[in-house]
C-alpha cells in the first residue's frame, strides 16, 4: 500500500513531484498535506473537489483555520481513496497566486471570504485583514446584513482582539444553516457534497466500529468508489486494526484478480467464511502459483479450517502444496502438518517418519514418498531397493514410472529399456 505521486505546476512551469501524506477533511476547504522528494511539506487547498492554490509551508500557525482542520475536521492518513479523488496519481495541478485565486471569485463575496479565511495562517495579517473587511463593508452597503454578520464572525474568530472588531456591534446570527458550523457538529445536509458524506461514513465507523457503520460506510463505498479506490480503503482500514472489512478486502482482490493479496488477507485476518468465499478460496487453491505463495505452515493453521467441510479436496490442496515445498525434512514437516492430523497426507507422513531410515523399508518408503510428490526422494528408495535385489522387476518398474511422474522422461526410457531385459 504506498503513496502515489501527482505534479504541482508552478507559474514559470516548473514541476515538483508530491507525495500525499495527510488529508484533513474540513468546511470550507479541505486540506491535503504533501512533501516534495526533499521532504519539504506543501498544503494544497479545495474546496470540495475543486483545487485552489498551494503553499509549501513549514508549520502550522497556532489557532490557524489550517491547525483547526487538521485537530477538529477528520483526518486521514494517505494513501486514502479521497486523496487520490483530489490528486489523481500522475496527475498535474496547476498553482495559482492568492492574488490570481481572489480574482478568480471574487464576483461572489461571501465565498470568498469563506477560502480566504482558511488561508490566515499564509497570508499577511493587513492584507488578509483588508480583503475580509472589505467584502463585509459591500454587503452592509447593499443592506445584505446577514451575509454581512457571517463575514464578521469569520473576521471575529481570526483576529478576536482587533480594535476594528471589538468597535462593531453585529446583528443576531442564525446558524442553523451556516455549512461550518453544520460541519462542525456533522449534520450533514444536502449542501455536502458525496466526499464529506464518505468522510464522515468513515469517521463515525472508526469511532464506532461495528458491522452496522460498517455496513453504512460499505455501502457509500459501493456506490461511490471505483473497485481499487474500495481496496484502498478496506487495506487502510485493515492496516489500523479494523476486522470488518477483511471480508469486502478479499472480494475487491479476487474482482482485481490478485490472489496472492486475497490469500494473505485469509492468512492475516481470517473470517467467517459464506458459500460463495468457500468457492473462491477453493479455486484459488488449486492454482499452483497461488500455493507457491503461501508457506505450508500458515495453509495448514490459518486456511485448513475455513474448508474443513471439505476434507478430500483440502488434503488435494496440501499434497499439491507439499510438492512445491522446499523443506524435505519429514520431521518438520509431520509437525507443520499436525493441524491437519485428520487427513490422509497426514498419515503418509507419520509413516514416513518412522520408516525413511529404515534399510529394510525402502520399498514401501518408496512408495509413500511417491504419494506426496517427493519423487526424488523416492528414487532414492527405488534405487536403494534394486541395488538390494537386483533381479526384482518391482523397483525398476517403480523407478520408470517415478522418473516419469518428476518429469524425467529420459531417464524414465532408460529403466523401460532395462525392463525388456529382464527376465519375468
Amino acid at each position: 500500500m504506498m503513496s502515489q505521486t501527482f505534479y504541482l505546476k508552478e507559474k514559470d512551469q516548473s514541476l515538483t513531484v508530491l507525495t500525499p501524506v495527510r488529508l484533513a477533511i474540513h468546511v470550507p476547504c479541505t486540506i491535503l498535506e504533501a512533501h516534495d522528494e526533499h521532504h519539504h511539506l506543501y498544503h494544497l487547498y479545495f474546496e470540495d473537489q475543486q483545487f485552489l492554490a498551494a503553499k509549501k509551508v513549514s508549520r502550522s500557525k497556532r489557532r490557524s483555520y489550517t491547525e483547526e482542520a487538521f485537530t477538529q475536521g477528520i483526518v486521514f492518513l494517505c494513501p486514502h481513496p479521497l486523496a487520490e479523488q483530489l490528486a489523481e496519481p500522475e496527475s498535474t495541478l496547476t498553482n495559482r497566486t492568492f492574488t490570481a485565486l481572489l480574482k478568480k471569485i471574487e464576483d461572489n463575496p461571501l465565498k470568498a471570504v469563506e477560502i480566504f479565511s482558511c488561508f490566515d495562517g499564509l497570508i499577511k495579517e493587513e492584507k488578509l485583514f483588508k480583503v475580509l473587511r472589505d467584502h463585509y463593508y459591500t454587503y452592509k452597503r447593499d443592506g445584505k446584513f446577514q451575509k454581512a454578520t457571517i463575514i464578521y464572525e469569520r473576521i471575529k474568530a481570526i483576529y478576536p482582539d482587533h480594535e476594528w472588531v471589538q468597535s462593531i456591534r453585529p446583528d443576531k446570527m442564525d446558524f442553523s444553516k451556516d455549512r461550518r458550523k453544520l460541519w462542525e457538529e456533522r449534520k450533514l445536509t444536502d449542501n455536502f457534497s458525496v466526499q464529506y458524506q464518505l468522510a464522515a461514513a468513515e469517521e463515525e465507523y472508526r469511532s464506532k466500529p461495528s458491522p452496522g457503520t460498517f455496513q453504512t460506510l460499505s455501502a457509500f463505498t459501493g456506490s461511490h468508489y471505483s473497485s481499487s479506490q474500495a481496496q484502498l480503503l478496506f487495506e487502510r482500514l485493515l492496516a489500523d486494526g479494523f476486522d470488518e472489512p477483511a471480508r469486502n478486502s478479499f472480494k475487491e482482490f479476487i474482482r482485481n484478480e490478485q490472489p496472492a493479496e486475497a490469500l494473505q488477507i485469509l492468512v492475516t485476518h481470517p473470517f467467517k467464511l459464506k458459500a460463495s468465499d468457500v468457492r473462491d478460496v477453493r479455486a484459488l487453491l488449486q492454482d499452483q502459483d497461488n500455493l507457491a505463495e503461501l508457506s505450508l505452515e500458515d495453509l495448514c493453521k490459518k486456511l485448513s479450517p475455513l474448508l474443513s467441510d471439505h476434507p478430500e479436496e483440502l488434503n488435494q490442496i496440501i499434497l499439491s502444496a507439499l510438492k512445491n515445498t522446499a523443506n524435505r525434512d519429514i520431521h518438520d514437516l509431520e509437525k507443520q502438518l499436525k493441524p491437519v492430523a485428520h487427513l490422509p497426507v497426514f498419515k503418509i507422513v507419520s509413516q514416513l517418519t518412522e520408516i525413511a531410515e529404515d534399510p529394510e523399508q525402502q520399498a514401501k518408503a518408496g512408495f509413500l514418498y511417491k504419494e506426496i510428490g517427493f519423487y526424488h526422494e523416492a528414487i532414492d528408495c527405488f534405487s536403494y531397493e534394486m541395488e538390494l535385489n537386483p533381479e526384482s522387476r518391482e523397483p525398476v518398474e517403480q523407478l520408470s514410472q517415478t522418473y516419469l511422474a518428476a518429469g524425467l522422461t529420459h531417464e524414465s526410457k532408460t529403466y523401460q529399456q532395462l525392463l525388456k531385459t529382464m527376465v519375468s
